[in-house]
């Protein structure tokens, strides 16, 4: 991964003390609220086999889809403050969705805030065989026909929702006159663009692998400040000239609110150990993502403004609910 996404935060948090040596005594569950094959789901698997190998211990998924990821994480919010059952947040479902949904069932900051474990960029994509070829041809066509148009989002708040309306509302774009295709994770989202359901998406890199390679999708822009190393042909949405195109998803563990400091420093002291492990690092470079380790401490701060910035966009686009 180039260092324009290793320059979006990555943080090394210091080392977490008072973990309980003895922990994890039973089997643990990290609840994926998004369907099968998003990039919160690959993230999970590669996460459960590896803490499995470092404690010892069973570590099982429970994919859990619904409501643009409420299902899940309201499911972690009511599950016993003891560790054991845990869940694979990301930034759609995190910040994005109490943000422009004012009747969203929980807060940003209801979970405990564990640890953020990668950083995974997003990408612009049309159908492989678009007549759309760069960011401005998408960009000049939208705005001269938006009803025309359809743009998909994974859930209401879902990554790609607040970026796209960023994105068109700052270029001139009446967005309330542009299509969406909600889908429920990243997964069925692409799929919807193969299919011509919807014209364009943004999602994560980290989804794409097979869909790259077989030209089904077509790369038009990524959201870090430099290139990807998996796609070195494709400009950042600065370089193409549409810089507001910009945000960097992430995936990190949380739990029920108010879990006990032990049971947070358990977690995040097995998370940070994995953030050094080669292994682990190089099976989550591999899927499209990089290891960003944020502490309790910093990961909260982190969240707090990204929800902040997210609230503010949405209120000025009028698209807060």
């Amino acid at each position: 991964m180039t260092s324009g996404l290793l320059a979006c935060g990555i943080l090394l948090a210091p080392a977490v003390t008072m973990a309980n040596d003895k922990f994890p005594e039973k089997e643990v569950t990290i609840v994926v609220p998004f369907t099968p094959g998003g990039v919160t789901d690959l993230n999970a698997q590669i996460l459960a086999k590896h803490l499995a190998k470092h404690w010892g211990q069973k570590v099982s998924l429970q994919g859990m889809p619904g409501a643009g990821g409420a299902k899940g994480t309201m499911h972690v919010l009511a599950a016993p403050k003891d560790g054991y059952t845990m869940m694979m947040s990301a930034t759609g479902q995190a910040t994005q969705n109490p943000a422009i949904d004012s009747k969203s069932p929980y807060k940003w900051d209801d979970p405990t805030l564990v640890a953020r474990t990668s950083l995974s960029p997003l990408v612009f994509v049309v159908k492989g065989d678009s007549p759309w070829n760069s960011l401005e041809d998408v960009v000049n066509d939208v705005k001269a026909n938006p009803e025309k148009y359809k743009f998909g989002t994974s859930g209401r708040g879902g990554v790609g929702a607040i970026a796209l309306s960023v994105l068109l509302g700052s270029s001139g774009v009446d967005v309330s006159k542009v299509g969406t295709v909600e889908k429920q994770g990243g997964g069925p989202l692409l799929e919807a663009v193969v299919t011509g359901e919807t014209h364009f998406a943004a999602q994560y890199l980290a989804e794409m692998g097979d869909l790259l390679k077989s030209k089904a999708i077509k790369p038009l822009a990524v959201s870090t400040s430099e290139r990807v190393k998996q796609l070195p042909d494709t400009p950042t949405a600065k370089e193409a000239g549409y810089e507001n195109f910009s945000l960097i998803g992430w995936n990190g563990i949380v739990g029920p609110g108010d879990l006990p400091e032990e049971a947070v420093n358990d977690w995040a002291k097995a998370l940070e150990a994995l953030s050094s492990d080669a292994d682990f690092v190089a099976e989550t470079e591999a899927s499209g993502a990089v290891v960003s380790f944020l502490g309790p401490k910093e990961f909260k701060s982190a969240l707090k403004v990204e929800y902040e910035t997210a609230l503010d966009l949405v209120t000025k686009l009028g698209l807060r609910r």
